[in-house]
């Protein structure tokens, strides 16, 4: 383990969990975060230097809802982000539809499964037209909306998962052009595997068992075999763990990895440039971030660990000022802020 320091500036939002995105059109990437205290979602606009505007918030959901979890996309096609968050205490999910300029629409509520903790897109059946995934954490399920392309969603599907799913994300997992579903499930140290037919169904989960109590979860390929390989943040036992895929929807045994305390949320990115995806984990125990760089084997460094703000959430990567370098931002729970660490040279 190595303690640096990166270039940090620390915004004031309300924020639990964040994304990024480019809302207002300028090239410049914006963060969205959920505020699970106030039902709403902050939107920071970028200035394409690594520094951004104060906050504007949105509501959703409604009085005591608790948005939980956000993603972006263009729900309707029009070439505009749009925002969608799931909230945790009355069974939906809000989405909010971009103007284009930064500014959203009133939101639309869609039912899904109770505890929507995490929400995914992606376009599930091939359609053209994004999709909405949930992982419902009080029955052990993810809701599928499929979308029509005009920001509505056809009535949820859901199909079972372990127990009590945290984290949800998709991606090919068998190679066969389909994306498939996993789910961290932090009652059973497990993660579901779910493999899409193309039509938005999916067969039943196999799991793999991973860390105690895994908390988030992010794909990649860690290995450079062109098979996506899945990882997860093992809150009790301060470690990730990274299932290398075969191409087929299985995977290896884990391989575990220590980080800071209490990890929670996870992101991946080729901070250092040397073509291998690396990983960042939010230090919910200490305030920091642990960032392990990949060596292109499934394998990596021990972990270095830069500072942010108050009990980090999550996490999201992206070139915030445009200088070629990966940025960034941890969600900072109990301080009310994002911290922005901009990239350098040596990794991070």
């Amino acid at each position: 383990m190595e303690s640096r320091r990166g270039q940090r500036v620390t915004p004031p939002v309300t924020g639990e969990l964040g994304e990024m995105g480019d809302f207002n059109g300028d090239g410049h990437l914006d963060i969205v975060t959920v505020n699970g205290n106030d039902n709403t979602v902050s939107v920071l606009l970028g200035t394409g230097s690594g520094t951004f505007q104060p906050q504007a918030t949105f509501p959703v959901a409604s009085a005591f809802a608790g948005p939980a979890d956000v993603a972006v996309g263009d729900f309707n096609g029009d070439g505009y982000l749009d925002i969608v968050t799931a909230n945790g205490n009355d069974y939906t999910v809000s989405v909010l539809l971009g103007n284009g300029s930064g500014d959203f629409q009133p939101q639309a509520k869609f039912p899904v499964g109770p505890g929507p903790f995490a929400v995914a897109v992606a376009d599930l059946n091939g359609d053209g037209h994004l999709d909405i995934v949930t992982a419902n954490l009080y029955d052990n399920t993810v809701s599928v909306l499929l979308g029509d392309g005009s920001g509505s969603f056809q009535l949820q599907v859901t199909f079972p998962v372990g127990a009590a799913p945290i984290a949800v994300a998709v991606g090919d997992f068998n190679g066969d052009g389909y994306l498939d579903i996993v789910t961290s499930n932090e009652s059973d140290n497990t993660v579901s595997v779910l493999l899409g037919d193309g039509s938005g169904t999916f067969q039943l989960q196999v799991t793999f068992p991973v860390g105690s109590q895994p908390v988030d979860v992010a794909v990649g390929d860690f290995n450079g075999d062109s098979h996506l390989d899945i990882m997860a943040t093992n809150n009790r036992d301060n470690s990730v763990s990274v299932l290398l895929g075969t191409g087929s929807g299985s995977f290896q045994a884990q391989a575990t990895f220590p980080v800071g305390p209490a990890p929670y949320g996870v992101a991946v990115g080729d901070f250092n440039r040397d073509g291998h995806l690396d990983i960042v984990a939010t230090d919910n125990g200490d305030n920091s971030v642990s960032v392990l760089l990949g060596t292109g084997s499934g394998s990596f460094q021990p972990y270095a660990i830069f500072a942010v703000g108050s009990a980090p959430r999550s996490v999201a990567v992206g070139d915030l000022n445009g200088d070629g370098y990966l940025d960034i931002v941890a969600v900072n729970n109990k301080d009310n802020t994002v911290s922005v660490l901009l990239g350098k040279a040596c990794g991070a």
